[in-house]
């Protein structure tokens, strides 16, 4: 008899938007399985497109670049950043 132990499941990563305090979701890339989307409820799956994205940072007005690893979940918002 083994004493197998298994891995603890982790929490979905979960956190408020900077811009409508909405419920936000950690952005994944690549292609993703069926397995996968089913493991990760709270993930939103952007496919395997990289895209690098430009945008104004709220709190000094300055342009920045960057690859989005956050989604607001509020379709009226949508706001993403990194």
């Amino acid at each position: 008899m083994t004493n197998e132990v298994k891995p603890a499941k982790k929490r979905e990563a979960v956190r408020k938007c900077p811009v409508c305090g909405h419920e936000s979701w950690r952005i994944a890339y690549g292609m993703m399985t069926s397995d996968a989307w089913a493991e990760h409820p709270k993930r939103e799956f952007a496919g395997c497109c990289v895209i690098v994205e430009e945008r104004i940072y709220p709190a000094t007005g300055k342009v920045e670049t960057g690859v989005p690893e956050w989604a607001c979940q509020n379709p009226e918002c949508r706001h993403r950043w990194w």
